[in-house]
């Protein structure tokens, strides 16, 4: 008696223990199959996040400088190169910079140094705009420029904006 006991305590540890096994097997495929899904809607994500970027980096940017050809015909009759303007506006620029108390385009009184002229994308063959720092705050300058007959070119400050760094 008791040994037919033990015997069938054995059978049904030995029947709970196939129906574990099985059901963790059949819990781990659809586990790895939702996984299967999953990374195949990431790739997929990824790769129409990756076109767009991709498209959206060959065109263009519409205010340039370079593709503005009513400008360059400007600058040519003005026996002006595009080049040659946007070198002269960004030293001019950059040569303010030297003065005390930091760059005069500027309308804002910042600290330390001054505010200092650091990088220019030309518009058009009237505005450029300029970003401007003094390592504790930034903004951006929109700055007319013109070339008068005698081949010098005057700067003007049209809007400047001041954003303050985040510590």
């Amino acid at each position: 008696m008791r040994r037919s006991i033990f015997l069938y305590l054995f059978i049904f540890a030995a029947l709970i223990a196939l129906i574990t096994y099985i059901n963790g097997r059949n819990y781990q495929e659809v586990l790895e199959k939702d996984l299967i899904s999953l990374r195949k809607k990431y790739i997929a994500q990824e790769q129409e996040l990756d076109s767009i970027e991709d498209s959206q980096m060959l065109q263009p940017l519409s205010f340039t400088l370079e593709q503005h050809q009513e400008a360059a015909d400007y600058f040519n009759k003005l026996g002006w190169t595009v080049e040659e303007v946007k070198q002269n506006v960004t030293d001019q620029l950059l040569e303010l910079n030297l003065t005390e108390g930091g760059n005069p385009l500027v309308p804002f009184i910042g600290q330390g140094r001054g505010f200092q002229v650091n990088d220019t994308r030309f518009i058009n063959h009237k505005w450029v705009l300029v970003n401007f720092s003094d390592n504790y705050q930034w903004g951006e300058l929109l700055v007319t420029y013109t070339i008068k007959d005698d081949k010098t070119i005057n700067l003007e400050t049209t809007a400047s904006v001041l954003n303050e760094k985040y510590r």
